[in-house]
Parts: structure tokens; sequence; C-alpha cells
């Protein structure tokens, strides 16, 4: 018998249809594929557990190799990097056993930018500085970036800028908010120095990758972020109290 030819369908259950499929075959098309119809397992829909483990222990040989030819100091770095990162990413849980825990709470977006804007920074002055090595702008540059980062955006990428706010400021942040914007801030710097020093290693052994990075130009450009900060946080509250002021009369 032709499949066409069957007015009606079989009375099997692999082949009970309705709808636009029943009415194409009824009109003499072709039947459907039993495979298509076939229910999906729940294996099928599952994670193939026996791939994922195979890669795990490949990628497991992998850096176990790569690390075994690495140096002590570089170990060190890569610890570093990973660590910080693991405590980036498990901040939750480090800080529920505190009280402070509700003030990170509120303030996670904030110290997320801060982490984020001080890494990019110190990378983008630590490339320039692999240009120039000599160069010791580069380390200034970093603090006068976190001074413009603060000024343009609002994000406090610099421990200078955070210290100035806190110290110079009225009800600017408290000593529990300045810790937490230090500790984002140095997460952040952290891993980028940490990444330059590691990719320096392997490019210039042997050399120091901060020789002329931190220096006395560093640290007279970190008092005079300091100093600027600290102005201009006191004329931008002595506008604010002039405005109030003015609306209040």
């Amino acid at each position: 018998v032709l499949w066409p030819a069957l007015a009606t369908p079989p009375p099997s259950p692999w082949f009970a249809l309705s709808g636009p499929c029943a009415a194409g075959w009824l009109a003499g098309g072709q039947p459907p594929q039993i495979g298509a119809m076939l229910p999906i397992t729940r294996k099928a829909l599952g994670r193939d557990w026996m791939e994922f483990f195979t890669v795990l222990v490949w990628a497991t040989v992998i850096l176990i190799m790569f690390l075994s030819k690495l140096k002590a100091a570089q170990d060190v770095l890569i610890a570093i990097i990973l660590g910080t990162i693991f405590a980036i990413a498990n901040a939750d849980y480090l800080f529920a056993k505190f009280r402070f825990y509700k003030v990170y709470v509120v303030l996670r977006r904030a110290l997320w930018q801060d982490c984020w804007g001080s890494g990019v920074l110190s990378l983008i002055c630590l490339a320039i500085h692999y240009q120039w090595h000599e160069a010791s702008w580069p380390g200034a540059l970093l603090h006068f970036s976190s001074l413009a980062a603060w000024t343009l955006g609002g994000v406090q990428t610099g421990p200078m800028v955070s210290c100035a706010l806190w110290a110079g400021g009225k009800n600017q942040m408290t000593k529990i908010q300045l810790m937490l914007r230090i500790i984002s801030q140095a997460a952040g710097s952290i891993i980028a120095f940490a990444v330059f020093g590691l990719y320096y290693s392997f490019a210039f052994p042997g050399e120091g990758p901060f020789s002329h990075f931190f220096g006395l130009e560093s640290l007279a450009a970190a008092a005079l972020v300091f100093a600027t900060s600290v102005v201009q946080i006191r004329h931008r509250e002595a506008k604010i109290r002039e405005q109030i002021a003015s609306k209040s009369q």
C-alpha cells in the first residue's frame, strides 16, 4: 500500500498528527519523518559531562606544563592575578561576614566602575611606559588621568582622589566608604600591574618593569592631584551652598 493512497493515518501512536501536518499528509504530501517525531530525551537535552571532563583534564595538563616552564617570580604574578580575580568574583561572600556589607551592597556598582576604571587607566599608562622605558612621566600621567576621570566622569580611579574627597569635602564619604573605594581601586591596579609585569618578564627577562615608572615625578604628581582634588571639592560644595541659599531667599 502506498503512503499517498492512505485516506487516514495508521492507528499507531507515533503517527498521531494534527493541524497543518495532518492536512498536508491527507492531501497527498510526503509522510513525516519518524526520527523528527520522536520525543527528545533528557540525555539529549543535558550536558555531555564526559566531554566536559576531558576538556578540563587537558586544560589542567596544559596549565601544569606551562607553569613548570615559568620562573618563581612569574608564578607569583600569575597567583596574584588569579587570586585577585577570585576575590573580586566572590566579593559578596567575602564581605557578607562584616558589618559594612550593607554599605558595600549600596556602593557595588560604583565600586565596580572604580575597579575597572583603575585597571584600564593603569594598563594604558603602563603601555605608554612600555614604549618609552626610560621616561618617568607615565607614572605621573596615571595620577593626572585619575583626576581627569573623576572630574569628567565622576569615577574615582585613584586613592589620591578618594582621600582628597574624604579629607576636603563635608559628608562626601565615611571611612568605611573610603576603605571600600581604595580596595576596589587597588584590585584593578593590582591586576593591571601584575599582567604588565608578567608580559614584561617574557619580553625583557631580567629587567625591572617598573624601574622608571615610580619615582619623584610620580610622587610629586600624586601630591599635586591630592591638593587639586581638595580645592575642587571645596569649590563645588561652596557653589552648592550658594545655590541653596539663593533658593531659600
